[in-house]
């Protein structure tokens, strides 16, 4: 179909079913902890949920609101396991990266075991829940939205009659959040800046999910991409620090220097500054590019 002739309910409705089938087909390999099946899936959940949020106004909310909810515990869910992964790499390849002589006591010995029984605990507990009753109330919900689609009349129209507004509205919301952070100092900024990335990714998965039907929105989600990818780093620096202060009171509590885990967060204040200053450019060129 072109798009010419695609209508809101064909965009919706086709990015829609995508993210359910990545979502349920990957329901073995998550249990199994394949690679990548993890992350996938829980890519698959934010993109669902911020889809049902930025085309809000085309959805009977009694159907959609609910399940939103159920998603966030999901993604929340997948996210223990996924956050360790992460986590272990980026200290790993930290570490690594260091002079001999900054490095002081078993720091890769602790990263590792600590963080490789973090992975596996939130797994386990990731696999315990999808064997309640919960998760299954949730497959099925997913199944009724593929199969009775809560669209309301009004999708029906031209896809960019219809959606070309909601696209704006993705993109503002964006924009604002990234003010109000630049006008903030301190945590506040950096919460506000969390924010504005969240926004940024509802802004880039709406100009895929439209990419699909008519490659001239490509353009304006690559920007958003590369927005989500700046402040991403942001934000990981943030949860890295977190967990740094953590495995540095282990240590200290083990007897252990502590030296090496300070290095690690000097550096991790510093790539932060750096994403935000990217993130600040992104965002403007991607305000560009969307307005075009």
């Amino acid at each position: 179909m072109t798009a010419t002739h695609a209508t809101a309910y064909d965009v919706v409705r086709q990015y829609l079913g995508a993210q359910v089938e990545a979502i349920r087909s990957r329901e073995n390999a998550v249990k199994d902890n394949a690679p990548d099946a993890v992350h996938k899936t829980r890519v698959a959940t934010r993109r669902l949920r911020s889809t049902l949020r930025t085309f809000r106004p085309l959805f009977h909310a009694e159907s959609t609101e609910p399940l939103r909810a159920e998603l966030k515990w999901y993604a929340e869910m997948l996210g223990g396991p996924r956050d360790a992964e992460v986590l272990k790499q980026r200290l790993t390849e930290a570490l690594s990266a260091l002079p001999p002589d900054a490095v002081v006591g078993p720091v890769g010995a602790r990263l590792s075991a600590e963080l490789d029984a973090r992975h596996a605990l939130t797994h386990a507990e990731l696999v315990q829940v999808m064997g309640t009753a919960r998760y299954r109330d949730l497959t099925k919900a997913l199944e009724n939205l593929t199969q009775t689609s809560p669209l309301r009349s009004q999708t029906h129209h031209s896809m960019t009659e219809v959606l070309n507004p909601l696209l704006t509205e993705a993109t503002q919301r964006a924009a604002r959040r990234w003010e109000a952070a630049q006008a903030a100092s301190g945590k506040e900024h950096t919460e506000l800046a969390h924010e504005a990335r969240k926004k940024a990714k509802a802004a880039r998965y709406a100009f895929e999910a439209v990419a699909e039907f008519d490659p001239s929105y490509k353009d304006a989600a690559q920007a958003w991409e590369q927005v989500t990818e700046a402040l991403g780093t942001a934000q990981d620096s943030v949860v890295t620090r977190e967990r740094l202060h953590e495995l540095r009171t282990a240590a200290d509590c083990a007897g252990e220097p502590t030296f090496t885990y300070g290095v690690l967060h000097g550096l991790e204040l510093n790539q932060q500054e750096g994403a935000h200053n990217r993130g600040g450019e992104a965002i403007q060129h991607a305000l560009t590019v969307s307005s075009q």
